[in-house]
């Protein structure tokens, strides 16, 4: 059998992850099985562990895609900053989106390369929100409130995100409109934009 081309074996293992998250929407990491995941797929098993060595294997790829884009995080102003969080993070935030985070959460407790894995995510968010921060104060765009450092800062912001994540588990409607405001609100308790 010919080697497949390092881009023909991403779009496959793309194309698996893909499938894997439908179901583990469907029917959550712990309810899909991976012959689910082969059917949703439309693969053998042979064809999805040449791939992914196991589920957990899935998700820790999952959690390092979702991981590099916060790489992205920068702004020019502090209201785009907010923008840019409110859209990576909580735009049109799902019960599934929610409970798929938490899952893994749930997870990492007693999978220690689920939890490292999320760790590194919530270290390269937090990074890239500080970076932002401390990039809009020296070009003296904003001022700290009451003394708040931007570690400080990025941690409240950080806080709220989460909180707001956890939260969509039991709320299942739309609720953009008070995510943005509970951002707004969160945001604009340690920082001050300068005019």
């Amino acid at each position: 059998m010919p080697k497949l081309d390092q881009e023909t074996m991403r779009q496959r293992r793309q194309h698996i992850i893909d499938a894997a998250t439908r179901q583990f929407e469907n029917h959550g990491f712990g309810g899909a099985s991976v012959d689910d995941i082969c059917a949703e797929a439309g693969i053998s098993k042979g064809a999805l562990y040449t791939h992914f060595p196991s589920k957990d294997a899935i998700m820790l790829e999952m959690i390092g895609q979702r991981g590099e884009v916060y790489d992205g995080i920068a702004a020019s102003t502090l209201a785009e900053l907010e923008q840019v969080i409110f859209d990576l993070f909580l735009r049109g935030l799902s019960y599934i989106d929610s409970r798929l985070e938490m899952e893994a959460v749930t997870i990492g407790a007693s999978n220690e390369a689920v939890k490292q894995a999320l760790i590194a995510n919530a270290n390269r968010s937090e990074a890239a929100i500080r970076k932002a921060i401390e990039s809009l104060l020296a070009a003296g765009l904003i001022e700290m409130v009451d003394d708040v450092s931007p570690t400080e800062a990025t941690m409240i912001i950080s806080t709220y995100v989460l909180g707001r994540v956890s939260w969509q588990i039991y709320e299942t409607a739309d609720c953009d409109d008070e995510a943005r405001r509970g951002l707004a609100i969160s945001m604009r308790g340690v920082l001050r934009p300068l005019a």
